[in-house]
């Protein structure tokens, strides 16, 4: 009979390991996955799963968001206690399930000429995309790309500025963040959207191996309850 407890007796260390503990956390500055609102206001799809998450563990969060570059150079700095999402490894940290799933895509002006059924087809264009873009698209990418006419830049409204303006022909990033932004600043139906790059998904990371824990667990629970995908498919303002 005693053994029947065990599962609640770790549950318990897991609550008193986290529990008024302070996570310093960090996310991606990208609508809609964090961004600031209204009054300064921190949410998104991330925020929203990642801060309930630990809420419900019994940590409380200071979050901040900051462009990828910075967020991994802050986590590496050892800044942050916890970073989502990360694309690129990061020496001594411990990573947790592969969770933020990402669909990159390239985009076109909705009355471009330009059409793209395949990777290959972005050669000889001129293509805006995101920091480390080359990093994380792999090598077949960089090889398509390489050349005076490619760009990358944290910057979504410049990146946006130089397509409407006709400075690059077509623009790479994450379909949700390319028809949010699309949407807000250009009306729906601005843009059209080539599926040419394979969906992936990317894990958070952080420096102590239980919050890494805790986080899976409350994962698979808010992955069970309906509640993740009710999350990823919510209207964001």
């Amino acid at each position: 009979m005693r053994w029947s407890y065990l599962p609640f007796l770790c549950l318990l260390v897991a609550q008193a390991h986290a529990a008024g503990k302070v996570l310093h956390v960090g996310f991606h500055y990208s609508a809609p996955w964090a961004y600031a609102g209204e009054g300064g206001r921190l949410q998104g799809i991330d925020y929203d799963i990642v801060s309930r998450i630990f809420e419900h563990a019994g940590y409380q969060i200071k979050a901040e968001i900051y462009s990828h570059e910075r967020l991994i150079q802050k986590f590496s700095d050892k800044e942050l206690d916890f970073a989502s999402p990360v694309a690129v490894p990061i020496a001594g940290a411990y990573l947790t399930v592969p969770y933020f799933a990402i669909l990159d895509v390239a985009v076109a002006p909705a009355n471009s000429y330009v059409r793209l059924d395949e990777l290959a087809d972005l050669k000889g264009l001129d293509v805006v995309a995101y920091q480390k873009a080359t990093e994380v698209l792999g090598a077949e990418y960089v090889g398509i790309v390489s050349g005076a006419g490619y760009l990358e830049m944290a910057e979504r409204d410049r990146q946006f500025d130089l397509l409407f303006n006709h400075k690059v022909q077509v623009m790479v990033g994450d379909e949700k963040v390319l028809r949010y932004y699309a949407s807000k600043r250009y009306g729906e139906g601005a843009i059209k959207v080539f599926r040419i790059f394979p969906f992936k998904n990317y894990p958070a990371a952080a420096w102590d191996k239980q919050v890494v824990e805790d986080f899976n667990q409350g994962l698979a629970k808010m992955q069970a309850s309906g509640e993740y995908q009710q999350l990823l498919d919510m209207d964001r303002p």
